[in-house]
């Protein structure tokens, strides 16, 4: 862009004559003059004298009209003025000033450069000749990259040289720039970190015998202090021979890939981690899928079975098997499952003895062909035809009257598996053989289906005579006045105890029907749910069933 600055200025020029005829009264201007932008237009002796063409004025002044922009370009108009004692006369001098020597671009621009984490970026800037006249000025501009294919950190560095009195602005044209690209790049040849490279070991726990996982890998890179950006590359081999089955990529630090229904077996995954400075770790892993998963047994909660005497021989040899009633695996075929008493296959019948009569609780083992096993407990009676001694776990129970209470199961518990192990006759007695094993049996008793207190109408007068405050009542009585289980005792628990009297209710029906306690440590009569100490001394138990007052 050009800019005309107008600058006026006199210069006086005094001539003294001699000579005595009258001055002429006109006045010859130096003749107009093309100069170079880079010379003094106010030099006379480059633009002419008028004192040196005119000898007729007593001295000369001038007044220029300068037109000339920043890059020296432009014409001036130079008045020249002689004064003498006639007046003053003027002339008209042109002064045209051009551009003889334009910037031609011979630059040398600075060159690039590579380097690595902790160097200095050098700076350096364009190198040219600039005239007396020229307008030239230099710029850049920096676009950073980080992280890409061939370096961790790369700036280019757009430089811009333009010769201002070439180039017009918004004229469409480039004519007057130069422009060039310098490459600066930080180099780093440190490969990421993967954090752990292992054999992976994983249960196939579907029904189908195989595994669905995730597989995950993390790994660290930081270049110049910037944490980089990673990328994954994976390769998998399923069964592990040496053709790929799979490929994908994972973009950032922490890899995940979800596999789904891998079979049992060895496979390899191979993982390839990239940063942005084109390093790469690679790491191979194995994966075995195994069968971990052990079979699940189904046994007969309950079982007895007689020892038949043979001729020489007073035992019998019980397959493991007899137990189940079924069992599956999700990668052995029920058929090929083994049952043994022992996670040892080889121990799958047991012989049984006078010496195992009674009661007892057996683990009984299911083994899948991997030799997982898992087992359940099954309560076992073995009885005998013939003479064999044995334990006897015996008790007697009774209502807090001391009457015998009939017909109440006794149940064995133990790891799950439990039975009823005899039930009260009418003389609220009971006995079992026991056989002690590893389990600690407890004992649970429970109203059978035709235990009936004896209910009648002086039952419901104490109740009655306990509501009207003529009686008082026991902890264990009150529980039996409460028939219909509102935690109190009532009217309606009369009517109820009628309903029962006639028919019209059956106490079978009836809910939380007995209470039941035994002796604690040191003889006292405690409420017991299970009784936990089985010995072959007699267990005295008291009842307290509902309707009985």
């Amino acid at each position: 862009m050009k800019t005309l600055f107008y600058l006026n200025f006199f210069l006086f020029t005094l001539n003294f004559s001699s000579a005595s005829t009258p001055p002429d009264p006109q006045i010859v201007c130096p003749d107009d003059i093309t100069i170079s932008c880079c010379q003094d237009y106010n030099n006379l002796d480059v633009t002419g004298d008028p004192a040196d063409i005119n000898n007729n004025f007593n001295y000369y002044t001038k007044v220029d009209s300068v037109g000339i922009d920043e890059c020296r370009e432009g014409i001036i108009k130079r008045v020249w003025t002689g004064h003498n004692l006639l007046g003053v006369f003027s002339c008209v001098q042109w002064i045209t000033m051009e551009r003889n020597n334009q910037f031609n671009g011979d630059i040398n621009w600075p060159k690039d450069w590579a380097g690595s984490c902790g160097d200095v970026i050098p700076y350096s800037e364009p190198g040219y000749d600039v005239g007396f006249c020229d307008q030239i000025g230099h710029s850049f501009k920096d676009d950073t990259f980080r992280f890409t294919d061939d370096a961790c950190m790369k700036i280019l560095r757009n430089w811009r040289i333009i010769d201002w009195c070439e180039f017009q602005p918004n004229s469409g044209s480039n004519n007057g720039i130069w422009e060039h690209t310098q490459v600066l790049m930080i180099v780093d040849q440190t490969a990421p970190e993967i954090t752990e490279c292992k054999t992976r070991i994983i249960d196939a726990t579907n029904s189908n015998c195989s595994a669905s996982f995730t597989l995950t890998q993390n790994a660290t890179d930081a270049n110049c202090g910037e944490l980089s950006k990673l990328t994954w590359y994976y390769e998998l081999d399923f069964n592990n021979d040496w053709k790929i089955d799979t490929t994908g990529s994972i973009e950032g630090a922490d890899a995940s890939l979800d596999l789904y229904n891998i079979p049992t077996g060895t496979h390899k995954i191979k993982w390839k981690v990239f940063d942005g400075c084109a390093n790469v770790s690679t790491c191979m892993e194995t994966i075995k899928v195994i069968d971990k998963k052990p079979p699940t047994p189904y046994c007969y909660l309950s079982t007895t079975f007689n020892l038949t005497p043979m001729p020489g021989k007073d035992s019998l040899d019980y397959p493991a098997k007899n137990f189940v009633k079924d069992a599956f695996d999700n990668c052995t075929d029920k058929e090929d499952i083994v049952f043994s008493y022992s996670p040892d296959i080889k121990d799958s019948v047991k012989t049984f003895t006078c010496n195992d009569l009674g009661f007892q609780f057996l683990r009984i083992f299911a083994i899948d062909e991997a030799g997982n096993s898992d087992f359940t407990y099954v309560l076992v009676r073995v009885g005998i035809h013939g003479s064999c001694t044995f334990n006897t776990v015996q008790g007697n129970i009774t209502d807090m009257n001391d009457n015998p209470v009939n017909d109440i199961y006794i149940e064995l518990y133990g790891n799950g598996a439990h039975g009823i192990a005899d039930t009260t006759n009418k003389a609220g007695n009971f006995s079992f053989p026991y056989k002690e094993s590893a389990v600690v049996p407890k004992i649970k008793l429970v109203v059978g289906k035709h235990t009936s207190p004896k209910i009648n109408m002086a039952s419901i007068r104490k109740i009655s005579d306990y509501l009207l405050g003529k009686r008082k009542l026991t902890k264990q009585q009150i529980f039996a006045a409460d028939l219909n289980n509102d935690k109190k005792v009532s009217a309606a628990d009369i009517l109820y105890m009628r309903q029962l009297l006639l028919g019209k209710k059956k106490y079978s029906e009836l809910e939380n029907k007995a209470k039941f306690f035994a002796k604690d440590s040191t003889g006292i009569f405690k409420e017991v749910e299970f009784i936990n100490n089985i010995t072959e001394k007699p267990i005295e138990i008291k009842c307290v069933l509902k309707g009985n007052l």
